[in-house]
């Protein structure tokens, strides 16, 4: 249940911050001071849920941790140790991401099947669905 939850909330967040008019003018000034990296990151359903899920796994909750899927550090040929918080941190981040993104198309490709049409008139949007017969 914990992981559904992440996963929903990773979702609404990433909907809210990549498509809503309420960040419109967040993701217009990234877009414009670091187009490259933060303009990117801002309008991508790929790449702001990975690092969602990076910051959600190292502030609230880690599902890779929690589920107890990794028990030791990594080990790089002897050489250096990488913590397990970073790399739950990492996979946590891969979790989100892909699961954002099956979320994100899984609903595109409902949108187009069912003709949904948005359209904007004055700030209001109206949603119109055509039924295939």
């Amino acid at each position: 249940m914990k992981l559904f939850l992440f996963i929903l909330i990773a979702y609404g967040m990433s909907n809210i911050i990549v498509f809503s008019s309420i960040f419109k003018g967040w993701r217009t000034l990234w877009s414009t001071l670091s187009p490259n990296f933060f303009g990117t990151l801002f309008n991508c359903m790929i790449c702001w849920p990975y690092w969602q899920g990076v910051l959600g796994s190292v502030i609230v909750w880690s599902p890779t941790l929690y589920y107890g899927l990794i028990v030791e550090p990594v080990t790089f040929f002897g050489l250096f140790e990488i913590p397990n918080v970073l790399t739950a941190a990492f996979l946590d981040g891969c979790l989100t991401s892909a699961c954002v993104w099956l979320i994100h198309s899984f609903q595109e490709a409902t949108e187009r099947h069912f003709n949904v049409n948005n359209h904007k008139d004055d700030d209001t949007e109206v949603v119109t669905v055509d039924f295939p017969e």
